[in-house]
C-alpha cells in the first residue's frame, strides 16, 4: 500500500495497482472563492495522473471534500463510491457532473477489484438519536427514518494493510463506530484524521474583541488536536496522518487567516509527536509526515521525499501578492437594490417557517441580517419585519445579527443552487453579532432553509 497526500483531504491510495482518490479538491476557489491551496496545485498539468486513478471516494457533501470545479475536469469513466444517503443530494451532485456513483450500504467491506476493499460508516453509525445532536446542517427530513449522515468515515484495505480515513468526522459523533470496528480489523495500520476545524468562529464573530479572538482561536486549536489524539488512542495505528480542513483564506478574507484557529500542519505534528514522546508511545504509534505531493510506502517503511517544514516567509510572501489579489466569486456581480432582497426574504420566510413548524423548532433569540442601513428582521415568534440597523440594540435584548455582501445574500436567498448558508459560514464570508455571546444551534440550522 502507497500513500500519497495531494492537498488538504485528497489522499491518493494504491492498492497493488488499484489505486482510489479520496475527496478530491485540487482547485482553488471553493466556497464562493475564499478557500484556496498553498502551494498551488496545477490540475490541468498534473490531469493524466488524476486520471490514472481507478476509483474515487467522496466522503461528504462539503466543497472540500467534493469540489465540483476539480471533478468537472476529471474523466467521467471513473467510478465515484459513496455512502447510501438517506437523501440523494450527494448522489445527484455528482451524477449531474457525468459520474457513476456507486451508493455503498453502511459498514460493508465491500470488495471492488482483487486486491482492494472499501468500507463506508455513516459518523453516526446510522444512529439517528445521535446524529440530530451533532448536525446543524443536515437534512431534517430524514428525523425520525434514519441519520443524516453528513459525514462519513471510511476503512480501505488490500487484505494485508488497512488505511482509515475519519477526514471531518467529530470524535463524540464517530466513537460508537468503533466497536464495529474493531471487530471487523485486527489493525488499523494508518490513520487519516482532521487536525484542525473550519467554520467562521472565531473570526467571524464581531462581539470578540481582537484579543478575544486570540484566545479563542488558541482553545479551538486545542480542541481539535485533542479530538486527533482521542482518534489516536483510540484506534492505535502504526501511523497517523494529521491532515483535511488544510485551506488558505482568498481576497479580502486572508486578514482573517491567523484568527481562525486552525494549527499550521508543523504545529500539529510537533504538538503530537511531543504528546506521544512524553507518554513512551512514539514507538508504536508514529507520524506520517508527508508534504503535499509526497507519497509514502507502508510495505517497505520509506517515504519517496524527506518531509520539509513550511517556510513561513514565502507563506506569507504568497499570500500578499497572489491570494490576497484574488477575487470572490460574487464580487463581479451587480449590487441588488433593498427592495429585491426583501422580495426575496418574503419568499424564504416561508420554507424556514415550514420547517421550523415541522420540526417544532424553538428559537430564543431574534435574528437579524444586516443590509447597510437596513435589516431584515425574524422575530422569535417568526415574523418576519424590516428595521433600521442602528436601532437593534433597542428593539431586541437576545439576539444573533448576521451580515455579508449583499451580493452573496442575494444568491443566499435564492437557494442553493446559487449559495448555500452552511458553505458561506465555513467560507467565513458571513459576519455575526451575538447578544449574550451564546450558541444557539438550532437558529444555524434553521437559517440553511431560510432561501426561495
Amino acid at each position: 500500500m502507497k500513500i500519497k497526500l495531494y492537498r488538504s483531504a485528497t489522499v491518493g491510495i494504491n492498492l497493488r495497482n488499484f489505486k482510489i482518490l479520496m475527496d478530491p479538491w485540487l482547485t482553488d476557489g471553493e466556497y464562493y472563492g475564499s478557500w484556496s491551496h498553498y502551494p498551488y496545485f496545477d490540475l490541468d498539468k498534473n490531469l493524466n495522473e488524476i486520471n490514472s486513478y481507478d476509483a474515487i471516494y467522496v466522503s461528504h457533501i462539503h466543497p472540500d471534500h467534493c469540489s465540483e470545479d476539480t471533478l468537472k475536469k476529471i474523466n467521467k469513466d471513473i467510478p465515484v463510491y459513496i455512502h447510501s444517503y438517506h437523501s440523494k443530494f450527494l448522489k445527484f451532485k455528482i451524477e449531474r457532473l457525468g459520474f457513476k456513483v456507486i451508493e455503498l450500504s453502511n459498514n460493508k467491506r465491500t470488495q471492488i477489484n482483487k486486491n482492494a476493499y472499501i468500507n463506508i460508516i455513516a459518523a453516526d453509525n446510522c444512529n439517528p438519536e445521535l446524529c440530530y445532536k451533532f448536525s446543524g446542517c443536515a437534512d431534517f427530513s430524514a428525523k425520525g427514518e434514519s441519520s443524516q449522515q453528513i459525514d462519513t468515515l471510511s476503512i480501505i484495505d488490500d487484505g494485508k494493510n488497512v488505511l482509515m480515513n475519519v477526514n471531518d468526522c467529530p470524535y463524540d459523533l464517530a466513537k460508537s463506530t468503533f466497536i464495529d470496528i474493531k471487530k471487523q480489523y485486527d489493525k488499523i495500520n494508518v490513520l487519516l484524521t482532521g487536525y484542525g476545524g473550519a467554520g467562521p468562529y472565531p473570526q467571524c464573530f464581531e462581539n470578540l474583541n481582537l484579543n478575544e479572538k486570540k484566545t479563542e482561536a488558541k482553545k479551538k486549536e486545542y480542541i481539535f488536536l485533542t479530538q486527533a489524539i482521542k482518534y489516536i488512542d483510540k484506534i492505535k495505528p502504526e501511523y497517523y496522518l494529521p491532515f483535511a480542513g488544510t485551506y488558505t483564506l482568498t481576497g479580502k478574507l486572508t486578514n482573517l487567516q491567523n484568527l481562525r484557529g486552525v494549527p499550521r500542519i508543523d504545529d500539529a505534528y510537533q504538538y503530537l509527536e511531543n504528546y506521544y514522546e512524553l507518554n513512551n508511545l512514539s514507538n508504536t504509534i508514529k507520524p506520517l509526515k508527508l508534504n503535499t505531493g509526497a507519497e509514502f510506502d507502508l510495505d517497505i517503511k520509506e517515504y519517496n521525499k524527506q518531509y520539509q517544514n513550511l517556510d513561513l516567509d514565502e507563506y506569507r510572501f504568497y499570500i500578499d501578492t497572489k491570494l490576497s489579489k484574488k477575487i470572490l466569486s460574487y464580487e463581479n456581480d451587480e449590487y441588488p437594490k433593498f427592495d429585491e432582497i426583501y422580495e426575496l426574504a418574503k419568499k424564504a420566510h416561508e420554507k424556514f417557517l415550514n420547517r421550523i413548524l415541522i420540526n417544532n423548532i424553538k428559537i430564543k433569540s431574534d435574528i437579524f441580517i444586516k443590509v447597510n442601513e437596513n435589516s431584515l428582521m425574524i422575530n422569535k415568534n417568526y415574523r418576519l419585519d424590516v428595521t433600521k440597523t442602528d436601532s437593534i440594540n433597542t428593539l431586541s435584548k437576545r439576539y444573533v445579527r448576521y451580515e455579508t455582501d449583499p451580493r452573496l445574500l442575494k444568491n443566499l436567498l435564492l437557494g442553493p443552487k446559487f449559495a448555500h448558508w452552511n458553505n458561506a459560514e465555513i467560507g467565513s464570508h458571513l459576519k455575526f453579532f451575538r447578544k449574550p455571546d451564546i450558541f444557539e444551534r438550532d437558529i444555524y440550522g434553521s437559517m440553511n432553509y431560510f432561501h426561495c
